[in-house]
């Protein structure tokens, strides 16, 4: 991992957005750094506080429909749902079961396109 990413997944929780307490500009900067940035923000999807848990979504929300967006050939926002659907739905408010099983699913996901498993 390198240590701009590093830096942004130790700090995701310290600069809330005052409109969308989602959203952090480490969030952002994660979401526009793609790929490379999820095997260091996908054990965030299992933290104990919801927050975070919720702002590693919006990452993995926001990396995973602009990686649809390039590779669908027509219709971005349904294949975006379409992988959505497929990897487990994950929802930061849900049981640690099905949070586990849709990070694992997730994790399966990075690792067939070259990230680190």
């Amino acid at each position: 991992m390198n240590n701009e990413i590093e830096h942004l997944v130790a700090t995701l929780d310290a600069h809330p957005e005052p409109l969308h307490a989602d959203y952090t500009a480490e969030v952002r900067a994660l979401v526009r750094i793609g790929l490379p940035a999820l095997p260091a923000v996908l054990p965030l999807l299992m933290a104990e506080a919801e927050i975070t848990r919720l702002r590693a979504q919006r990452v993995l929300e926001g990396v995973t429909r602009a990686w649809a967006a390039e590779h669908a050939a027509a219709a971005p926002q349904r294949a975006w749902e379409a992988l959505w659907q497929a990897h487990g739905a994950y929802d930061w408010r849900a049981s640690a079961a099905a949070r586990a099983a849709a990070a694992a699913r997730w994790q399966a996901w990075l690792a067939g396109r070259g990230g680190a498993p």
